[in-house]
């Protein structure tokens, strides 16, 4: 009898065993070879430095299975384009993902000759006449201008925004105004907290000299601002 038992038990544990690994087993993505696509940089010019030519970078990553051979990425323009190639900014229409690679960056590069402060754009996406179709983040808008970057010159990658909130140009312009400089790398201090420090500061001048950001709203620095 005992033996009838922990046979009994152990079918029931195996068989409980079995259902736990079907129900926790991955679900591998089986959909159509795509890519990603994201921009490290952009292709704005300080109006009050004099640089005429700028490098930022483009990182596909596919989404679908590595290939044991070399696949042909082919781009195209979308609706929202407005620069002109060979002109505004030089970039490669095709791009080769090596085999066993998941992802590859190239280079683009913007002129600063013919900008205004109103912004041409390119707005890149997949030409699925090549291996891929385009994946979740499947179009990609840069704009081409004078003005200020949108995205904060920090090292650290993250505590600029932090502390300082989402970067806008005219943030920007009077970050500028009072450091003289756009590179934020000096001022970061130990984790970040050199930019807590910028915070305050910026805070307190806009208390007696209030400016507007590009939303229209009364500028203002810190987290969730």
């Amino acid at each position: 009898m005992k033996r009838i038992l922990i046979t009994s038990i152990l079918g029931f544990l195996f068989s409980g065993l079995f259902m736990s690994c079907q129900e926790d087993e991955i679900k591998f993505y089986t959909g159509p070879v795509a890519i990603n696509m994201t921009v490290d940089g952009d292709g704005t010019f300080v109006s009050n430095e004099t640089n005429e030519e700028k490098t930022f970078k483009i990182e596909f990553a596919v989404q679908g299975e590595v290939s044991d051979r070399d696949r042909v990425l082919k781009l195209a323009f979308g609706k929202e384009h407005t620069a002109v190639a060979g002109t505004n900014f030089d970039m490669p229409m095709e791009v080769i993902i090596e085999a066993g690679r998941l992802d590859t960056i190239i280079e683009c590069k913007a002129y600063r000759e013919g900008l205004t402060m109103e912004p041409l754009m390119f707005d890149l996406v997949v030409d699925p006449s090549g291996d891929f179709v385009g994946g979740v983040n499947d179009e990609l808008l840069v704009k081409l201008m004078l003005g200020y970057p949108t995205k904060w010159i920090d090292p650290s990658g993250w505590a600029a925004e932090y502390w300082l909130g989402k970067c806008t140009q005219a943030k920007y312009a009077f970050v500028f105004e009072q450091l003289g400089t756009l590179d934020l790398g000096p001022y970061q201090g130990s984790f970040g907290s050199g930019y807590m420090d910028l915070m305050n500061k910026f805070n307190k001048i806009l208390e007696t000299d209030p400016r507007l950001d590009d939303d229209g709203k009364v500028m203002k620095f810190g987290p969730g601002y």
